[in-house]
């Protein structure tokens, strides 16, 4: 279900749907992980969480272009800039030490058992230093994530920037702190401290919103801007719509193993008047799950390169009563890779008619920026029909009461 590339504005996200499953994950790691599942899926190419984390960074490098332009490509610039305080300390000794007091020195006996004196001792602002330390380290990483399998790529403009930010990072007054993630208000004391530090808060800024709890803010910003990414997400909230549906009809799924992780088999169970079905999510497992092959497994075993199961994105299956509902994703400005999710939804419709189910329906699922109206061809294994998400949730919803009816 990976979309075609394009240069053209992004389509819209089911955010509805998106929220649903939100609603359970508790920070980057579920989403990258999320999308990974979608991802990984293909056959051709495997996506890790990781993966997914380091195309994300792609996004945001391009975000922090502005603010790496504005800092210092010198390092004495940024040395210059470091806070430093002085403060005075008692001090005795057998040596003279700083500036001595001769008086009390002399109440010490005569000549002087020990020196006493104060000394002044340079230190820095340890908060702001561990903040920087936190954003450099943090920014050099992303950087190296977005050239990542990538390396022939253009240096950046920012080149001298990043340079001398790789250097920063190894002096003393930053390696004698740890790097703290900063919080808002060590943000407005960055953006006190000066011009340059100003800078460094922009940037401190937009690389901490990927740690926080806000993951639709994360989602928009650094999910949406890179098209497979945004195709992924666009799966996730269909799935979301799904749930959203099932729920409104009085369902309470079961989740029977999260959406990612390498786990296998249906995602949920839901139980309503006698009728037990299965959610699945990714369901390449399908054939596994019912111990057969899958017919174009099957009739591709001949080839050098014979292919691998190949997966509904979304499908609803009663075993019992023989019935299922197929879900095909498809997310691009493309007209000719939405129409090819038709002889995908056919293909997976036609391969559970053989053996697993007796009634089924597919619905292709596009951009609703791409689809004028839902609308169905009747085939003599059940009907296909291209929506947006927003018309989804009630044709599905019609289709699923259909099978239910039936299958009693």
């Amino acid at each position: 279900m990976t979309a075609q590339h394009t240069d053209q504005p992004t389509l819209s996200i089911p955010w509805e749907g998106v929220r649903e499953l939100f609603h359970s994950w508790s920070g980057k790691g579920d989403l990258f992980a999320g999308l990974a599942a979608v991802l990984g899926n293909d056959e051709f190419s495997r996506w890790t969480k990781r993966d997914v984390e380091r195309r994300a960074h792609r996004v945001l490098f391009e975000n922090c272009g502005e603010s790496l332009q504005r800092m210092p490509v010198r390092l004495r610039d940024w040395l210059a800039i470091i806070p430093v305080h002085s403060r005075v300390s008692p001090a005795a000794g057998p040596e003279p030490q700083g500036r001595i007091d001769w008086a009390a020195t002399r109440r010490t006996g005569w000549p002087p058992r020990e020196f006493v004196g104060r000394t002044r001792q340079r230190t820095s602002d340890e908060a702001l230093l561990s903040a920087l330390r936190w954003t450099v380290e943090r920014m050099l990483l992303v950087y190296r994530d977005s050239r990542y399998n990538d390396l022939r790529r253009k240096k950046p403009l920012v080149e001298k920037q990043l340079e001398v930010l790789d250097e920063l990072v190894t002096r003393p007054e930053l390696q004698q702190v740890e790097p703290t993630l900063p919080d808002v208000a060590t943000i407005k004391d960055l953006r006190r401290s000066g011009p340059r530090w100003r800078i460094v808060a922009d940037l401190a800024d937009l690389l901490r919103q990927e740690e926080g709890p806000d993951l639709i803010a994360l989602a928009k910003a650094q999910i949406v801007p890179d098209e497979e990414l945004a195709s992924a997400l666009f799966h996730l909230g269909v799935f979301g719509l799904v749930l959203t549906s099932l729920k409104s009809d009085g369902y309470r799924p079961v989740s029977l193993r999260p959406l990612h992780g390498g786990a296998s088999g249906a995602a949920y169970e839901l139980v309503f008047s006698g009728q037990t079905w299965y959610l699945w999510f990714e369901a390449g497992a399908l054939w596994t799950r019912y111990g057969q092959v899958e017919p174009y497994v099957a009739a591709t075993k001949g080839l050098l390169r014979p292919g691998q199961a190949k997966s509904p994105d979304i499908m609803l299956i009663n075993e019992e009563s023989r019935r299922a509902l197929i879900i095909e994703c498809k997310y691009s400005k493309d007209h000719k890779y939405l129409r090819s999710g038709y002889s995908q939804a056919l293909a997976y419709l036609t391969e559970a008619r053989t053996s697993m189910i007796d009634l089924g329906a597919a619905f292709v699922v596009a951009p609703s920026e791409m689809v004028a109206t839902l609308s169905t061809g009747h085939t003599l294994v059940g009907p296909v029909s291209f929506c947006a998400p927003e018309q989804l949730k009630g044709a599905f919803r019609a289709a699923f009461a259909e099978l239910r009816r039936t299958g009693n």
